[in-house]
């Protein structure tokens, strides 16, 4: 594996929902991360996140890892666990990690990605919409 993706989740009134965000330049993403040389993808889950949100979080449950053909890289996926996020929408003004800011949202897992995304995204997230429709039930 050489990337990380963590995956922050929760069950809104509106259904199963997990963390992105957008920057002005690089447009709306999920956080991922490298792996770095001496790191376990637990590990770069959680640092990744921090980075990219400020968010402390812990590893909680590996997924999987996916050959993602957009960028022909490995990507690990952990469910990860924060404190409870209340907001819908909030923003780091200078970043956490490349001091561009982020805007920080929920979107709906059952609701496809537009095309303001980049392919590895839609990949990513069909990957994560897959994991999500074998549970018996999407609350995990």
């Amino acid at each position: 594996m050489k990337r990380a993706c963590p995956i922050v989740y929760r069950e809104s009134a509106m259904g199963l929902e997990i963390l992105v965000f957008t920057q002005a330049t690089a447009g709306k993403q999920l956080v991922t991360g490298l792996i770095g040389a001496k790191e376990t993808l637990a590990a770069s889950c959680v640092r990744s996140l921090r980075q990219a949100s400020g968010l402390k979080g812990k590893a909680k449950r590996y997924i999987g890892k996916e050959l993602m053909a957009a960028v022909d890289a490995t990507y690990g996926f952990y469910l990860m666990e924060t404190d409870p996020i209340q907001e819908e929408l909030w923003q780091i003004p200078d970043g956490i990690d490349d001091g561009e800011p982020k805007e920080f949202f929920w979107q709906r897992i059952d609701q496809p990605l537009g095309d303001e995304w980049q392919p590895i995204y839609h990949e990513l997230f069909s990957y994560i919409q897959r994991h999500f429709n074998l549970l018996p039930d999407a609350s995990i």
